[in-house]
């Protein structure tokens, strides 16, 4: 593959999450190959001009108006793509689906969730969860944007999913399981942890964005009643109310917001256990990089948590047989294997999840 590559997305670093995280390496480590990446983006940020010499990024702002924000992001792809070159949409599916039918272009689709669940559910419009979602009768507004939104996975020449879970999913959206490829979600060979017997500030650890749907309500109640520090990575919309609850509970829990990768890194080394009690993912690299890290992990059964963590051999998952307290209570008696557990760990994510394979994985998907 010799040709420019274009990577669209929803959003790109400075600011945060995972689509960012992931357009940002994955365009280096095609720098680092010697192919050149133009990405197309939204972004409040100015200085989103330039990652490296081999990537150029073009940053739109997100206008008000959804008809004005469409157009403009629509008008920037039909001036960025050509139209045998490979093109990759993290984000933005709706805008990349218009602009493939006005342009006359084939792109492949790297699909990180549900975005129609999650409008939902942050605009308080359900409290349903993601799988129950699928089968209801759909407001007219939701019912086009899950037409929309289906619609543009359906028109891609692929589609990229992390999980079998979203596999799923994606069917039952109508996308043809035959064009599906599995690629993991991955971290970059990390350098052996120093040891287990490292004295923690603290207990628990949990990074996520604070949504109803991450549990973090239920961390904060179980912190409290075992008498356990924990810190917590993230903001959303539930901040303030969890705040609220730590205070009330009495908890010993820091709230450090949105933080850099580095920093993240830094916690998992000064952490004992990580939870991430979140009622759907699709496949976390919080997870991922914890268990990288020398962390015990602990997560919730049924979600894409589960194809992550091997339960009760290295990791705990939350079940309808095993609630958050008594899974947390078997991780903290003495009696409970650390060692192996974390060695185990390791052993799998350098073998499931190495950034190295599973990103030449996606590379091929774009040269077929």
């Amino acid at each position: 593959m010799l040709k420019p590559i274009t990577l669209i997305s929803g959003t790109f670093p400075p600011e945060i999450g995972g689509p960012a995280k992931f357009g940002n390496e994955f365009a280096l480590w095609l720098n680092s190959l010697g192919l050149k990446v133009k990405v197309i983006t939204y972004s409040e940020y100015s200085d989103v001009s330039q990652i490296s010499d081999l990537t150029t990024v073009t940053p739109k702002k997100r206008a008000k108006s959804i008809l004005i924000r469409y157009s403009l992001f629509i008008f920037a792809i039909g001036r960025t793509v050509k139209r045998h070159e490979p093109i990759l949409a993290i984000g933005a599916f709706v805008e990349t689906f218009l602009a493939s039918i006005i342009f006359g272009f084939q792109y492949i689709a790297k699909v990180p969730g549900d975005i129609v669940w999650e409008r939902a559910r942050n605009n308080k419009k359900t409290n349903l969860g993601i799988y129950e979602f699928q089968t209801v009768r759909l407001p007219l507004k939701y019912m086009v944007f899950r037409w929309i939104y289906s619609q543009s996975l359906r028109h891609a020449k692929y589609v990229i999913v992390p999980s079998m879970g979203l596999q799923n999913l994606c069917k039952t959206w109508g996308v043809n399981e035959e064009k599906i490829y599995i690629v993991h979600n991955s971290i970059a060979s990390q350098p052996d942890w120093k040891s287990t017997e490292k004295i923690p500030v603290f207990d628990l650890l949990t990074v996520c964005r604070l949504t109803p749907w991450k549990g973090v309500d239920e961390l904060i109640c179980y912190a409290a009643q075992a008498k356990l520090s924990l810190v917590i990575a993230g903001d959303g919309p539930e901040r303030s109310n969890l705040e609220k609850l730590a205070s009330e509970s009495r908890a010993n829990v820091v709230f450090v917001g949105e933080i850099t990768h580095d920093s993240v890194t830094e916690l998992f080394l000064q952490s004992r256990v990580f939870v991430l009690n979140s009622y759907y993912e699709g496949l976390p690299h919080a997870l991922i990089e914890a268990r990288a890290n020398g962390l015990i992990s602990v997560a919730r059964a049924g979600t894409g948590s589960e194809e992550v963590i091997n339960d009760d051999v290295d990791g705990l998952l939350i079940r309808p047989n095993r609630s958050l307290s008594e899974t947390l209570n078997l991780v903290f008696d003495e009696s409970f294997p650390t060692k192996i557990y974390i060695e185990k760990a390791r052993e799998d994510t350098k073998k499931r999840f190495d950034q190295l394979t599973n990103f030449s994985r996606i590379k091929k998907v774009l040269e077929a």
